[in-house]
């Protein structure tokens, strides 16, 4: 295996980080060119799924490739998301994260199903869109919090305090870990109270597009609510 060596300036390298992304360059699998940011689970799994293209890698020395995928694969394990080079081949994560974020995209700037599909993939999704509304209250409601129940599981979430606190099987065994959504936090975030629909039909559809994370820069508040600086599992 070639000794790892950070890669040099390169003729298409970015002369600093793109908008909205880390300042420090070692929040990047090639420093030197503020390329393959690995900074969430996210961006970890799309630099890992970009730089196993050929193309891409063919612009690296091997030991410059060595080095990017030492970083990628660093940031992966310690994301706890399981997708690594072994072998030459790509070995996927069994689906934990079916959709990137969008390379160069400002998270505010996603639509809250971009949002969803990423944090949910789209079985989750799909499921979450299933749950009949007249299953899903909503107890308080405010710009940074909301807290209710969908089906028997409590929810909380908030964005403020970068807090959520859920009691379904699937949240506290392994979506909290890779800070990730379950259907339930994905129904409850589309819901909305009474207060917040006037001028609607008063109750949220099976879209889930309506109520409070329609606003701007709601998506934004509810990632960074799902990836904490530790996870909650209550």
């Amino acid at each position: 295996m070639p000794r790892a060596v950070k890669p040099g300036r390169k003729r298409d390298g970015r002369l600093g980080p793109p908008e909205g992304y880390p300042k420090d360059p070692e929040r990047y699998a090639d420093p030197a060119n503020w390329k393959y940011p690995v900074h969430t689970p996210f961006h970890a799994r799309a630099a890992r799924r970009y730089f196993n293209k050929p193309g891409n890698r063919a612009k690296y020395t091997p030991e410059e490739q060595a080095y990017i995928d030492k970083k990628i694969n660093e940031a992966l394990e310690r994301f706890g998301v399981a997708v690594k080079v072994r072998g030459g081949e790509v070995e996927e994560e069994a689906g934990i994260i079916q959709a990137d974020v969008p390379l160069n995209k400002d998270i505010d700037r996603m639509s809250l199903e971009e949002l969803l599909l990423v944090l949910l993939g789209t079985n989750r999704l799909a499921s979450a869109k299933g749950i009949d509304p007249t299953l899903v209250s909503v107890d308080k409601e405010t710009a940074t919090l909301l807290s209710g129940t969908v089906k028997a599981y409590s929810v909380r979430i908030d964005t403020q305090e970068r807090r959520i606190e859920h009691d379904c099987t699937d949240w506290r065994s392994n979506r909290a870990k890779a800070r990730l959504l379950c259907k339930h936090l994905a129904r409850s975030s589309t819901a909305s109270s009474p207060r917040t629909s006037s001028g609607s039909s008063g109750s949220s559809s099976g879209s889930g597009t309506t109520g409070r994370s329609s606003e701007p820069g709601a998506p934004g508040k509810l990632y960074r609510a799902a990836r904490p600086s530790r996870p909650r599992t209550r």
